[in-house]
């Protein structure tokens, strides 16, 4: 890391404060039993959605940060993280988690309008959210989100254990792609999206095609903008903390 760019994390966190204890509990949500975790005691709540198979610790480098100018809600999917056990096998869809998230929220008691930031798999949940329930979205940070219009060479590319969390949501994106595709219109809500510019040398052939697709994302709100989080990976939470506080923090103020 350079100089400069540890910098300016530094000031991020100390402009921020230490973070506040968090609150957690158990949800009884639609059969299943949602681990919730809180931070913060002021300001706007912003909801955290993690990629495939991700648990809340993904967003360890930027929630305490965050908590400092808003209410922070993190919380693991079925059957993942704190979330277990799992109680139902069936594949896991962007209607079912943006549904159940919405309950969630409202047995949480934080009013919204709320401030949705979702990674990879987990953006393509909040875009089912905000089409979903768009009065209740205040903006969203949508960070290497996975696309509606999903191309076979970006399906998993890994071994997943059939049975579980992580296998049921894989198995279900066929699914929730289509349904986003045909939920009602994305609302005129600031849309940040951030994207990386480097998945790997798997990938590398496929990144100009990567970045179109975020350009793309950018335009479903008329106050869409693109960030690109060059140097950075798909967890860009990890590589770019950075990026990602600056973008809640700039919807909070907006």
């Amino acid at each position: 890391m350079s100089a400069l760019r540890g910098g300016v994390i530094a000031l991020a966190l100390a402009a921020a404060g230490p973070a506040p204890a968090a609150h957690g509990g158990l949800y009884g949500v639609d059969g299943q039993n949602l681990h919730v975790e809180r931070l913060g005691t002021s300001g706007p709540g912003v909801v955290f959605e993690s990629g495939l198979g991700g648990d809340s610790h993904a967003w360890d480098k930027v929630a305490g940060p965050i908590s400092g100018f808003a209410r922070v809600i993190l919380y693991d999917r079925a059957g993942l993280g704190q979330s277990l056990p799992l109680h139902a096998a069936d594949p896991a869809t962007a209607e079912t988690v943006a549904k159940r998230l919405h309950a969630l929220l409202d047995a949480v008691g934080v009013p919204p309008p709320w401030i949705l930031v979702g990674h990879s798999l987990g953006g393509l949940y909040l875009q089912m959210f905000a089409r979903t329930y768009p009065h209740d979205v205040a903006g969203l940070v949508l960070l290497d989100s996975t696309i509606a219009e999903q191309p076979p060479e970006l399906d998993p590319l890994w071994e997943m254990e059939p049975g579980s969390a992580e296998f049921l949501e894989g198995e279900g994106m066929p699914e929730s792609t289509r349904q986003v595709r045909e939920a009602g219109p994305f609302p005129d809500v600031p849309l940040t999206v951030v994207a990386a510019t480097d998945h790997g040398t798997d990938l590398h052939a496929l990144e100009p095609v990567l970045l179109r697709f975020q350009s793309r994302l950018a335009e479903m709100s008329p106050q869409g903008r693109l960030v690109v989080a060059e140097g950075s990976g798909h967890m860009i939470q990890n590589d770019r903390p950075d990026l990602v506080i600056a973008a809640v923090r700039a919807l909070v103020e907006q």
